[in-house]
């Protein structure tokens, strides 16, 4: 008891180091435990892993080739190291021959894709810049390639369209996501998922541009600006995107007006005016395994719509405007306008109801394709398509039924 109570007074007249040591203690503690779930997580995965790589292929071909479009600089450099400790050892152990493109600029994943030959499945390894740029390159391309099927590794710092298909989060939960996302390919499930086409409308004395596909959102407004600028309160840690909306509620810098017209025409099924059959090109190669869903496949070229022709308007005036895929199974484009005006607490409620999940914008209509043309706009004033910044510009956006094949979980076929 003299013991106890010796110890007892040592901590009370050292209770600075005594809390120290408590909470080293129970980070080692914590730390040590984490890495021991994931090892044990790697451990099943791998052995799994191994099934696939062990089974018999014929003897005529060659071990299945991926490319996988590597974004080193993703999610503060990070994305490279968990790739080569959680991703690679699956691919390489379930018997896959993994090609590895990184990538080294802006826009490079897209001249990549756009030339790229002889692989059976594209892995995307970054975030949804990556992913933007690897779907636009494949869709740009004049061979059916969007018939390859797209894997989304995500390791970058936005990762929409990958929590959508793997859900995931921080640490082992993190780990336990790229191990789903692995198995998905090697397993070989996919789905089909619409994109989107955006073609910038351009003057006669401007030189024409090149479309650009999407597949999650196009946002442009208050709420995007700000979550743009959550970064530079890292020093907040899990705090910054409520700081983010504390510190910059009030300021000019932001877009509180967001003006124009939508021309739009309503969704359809598909028809002979918005339907174009294409010739059957046939493969000399196929995936490894089987595709569990394909693209539906009925002549709806001979169907009349006369609706699918009609063009609406909408004049709006918003603090922000979303526009994205319409989750269903008529294909539609999503518009959804935020309130007009907010005030300073009223703003702030709000994006912190958003940060945790629960925040509000209104679906105001759905389209087969829209014509955007803004007005009044900010000089520096951006487009967040896919998490990549564009300038403020008209457009046009159409909806693309089930484009894109990617890997998925068995149970989302």
């Amino acid at each position: 008891m003299e013991r106890l109570s010796k110890i007892a007074k040592t901590l009370r007249n050292n209770w600075k180091k005594s809390v120290f040591g408590a909470f080293v203690l129970y980070y080692g503690g914590a730390t040590a435990k984490e890495k021991y779930e994931i090892s044990i997580l790697m451990s099943a995965a791998c052995k799994e892993a191994v099934k696939y790589g062990d089974s018999m292929i014929d003897f005529d071909r060659n071990p299945t080739l991926i490319t996988v479009i590597m974004n080193p600089v993703a999610n503060r450099r990070k994305a490279k190291k968990e790739f080569e400790k959680y991703c690679e050892p699956i691919l390489h152990l379930a018997g896959l021959q993994v090609d590895v493109i990184q990538t080294t600029s802006e826009g490079h994943a897209k001249e990549i894709v756009e030339n790229l030959k002889g692989t059976e499945a594209i892995i995307v390894a970054g975030g949804d810049g990556t992913l933007s740029e690897t779907v636009t390159g494949l869709l740009r391309r004049n061979d059916d390639a969007n018939q390859f099927p797209l894997g989304v590794l995500p390791l970058g710092t936005t990762n929409s369209l990958g929590n959508e298909l793997f859900p995931g989060g921080k640490g082992v939960e993190k780990v336990r996501q790229l191990i789903d996302a692995c198995m998905a390919i090697v397993k070989g499930n996919t789905i089909w998922k619409d994109a989107m086409k955006i073609e910038p409308i351009t003057s006669e004395e401007e030189p024409p541009s090149r479309p650009i596909y999407a597949m999650t959102s196009i946002d442009w407004g208050a709420f995007r600006d700000i979550q743009a600028k959550r970064d530079k309160y890292w020093f907040y840690g899990p705090f910054r995107d409520y700081a983010s909306y504390v510190f910059n509620g009030y300021k000019d810098s932001i877009t509180w007006t967001c003006n124009g017209v939508l021309s739009y025409t309503p969704p359809c099924a598909g028809c002979s005016n918005c339907v174009s059959k294409k010739p059957e090109i046939k493969r000399k190669w196929s995936f490894f395994m089987p595709s569990t869903q394909a693209a539906p496949e009925s002549d709806r070229t001979k169907l009349i719509n006369e609706e699918c022709v009609l063009t609406n308007e909408l004049c709006f005036k918003s603090t922000e405007l979303r526009i994205s895929p319409k989750v269903g199974d008529l294909p539609a484009l999503c518009v959804e306008l935020g309130r007009s005006k907010y005030s300073y607490v009223e703003f702030v409620s709000e994006g912190w109801r958003r940060v945790k999940g629960d925040g509000n914008i209104q679906e105001v209509l759905q389209a087969r394709t829209i014509e955007l043309q803004p007005q009044n706009t900010k000089p520096d004033g951006v487009f967040e398509i896919d998490k990549e910044e564009f300038d403020v510009k008209p457009m046009k956006v159409t909806i693309l039924p089930k484009t894109i094949k990617l890997f998925c979980k068995t149970e989302q076929n």
